[in-house]
């Protein structure tokens, strides 16, 4: 399953969220696709694919000592617009 998550923190975390960014490694289960930084500061965007919710939880929980993360289920619209249709929605 895709997810799209927007973590964010607060300006004097941002030494220790570099320190994260280093050490990252996504464990067995997650796929990154892609991710991007708000240069404006303080926020962090990802997509990424999730096998579990383990790989997920595994995934996620390092980071919340320093982040608050808005995780989005997320699904290509032509995906969701053929599932729709397919519902006879």
């Amino acid at each position: 399953m895709l997810f799209f998550d927007i973590s964010s923190w607060d300006p004097h975390d941002s030494e220790k969220v570099i320190e994260h960014f280093k050490n990252l490694r996504p464990p067995a289960g997650i796929t990154i696709v892609n991710q991007w930084v708000d240069l404006n500061g303080g926020r962090y965007f990802i997509l990424y694919e999730a096998e579990s919710s383990e790989a997920y939880a595994e995934f996620n929980i390092p980071w919340s000592d320093v982040c608050v993360i808005d995780s989005v289920p997320v699904m290509e619209s032509t995906d969701f617009i053929k599932l729709m249709i397919a519902k006879g929605l």
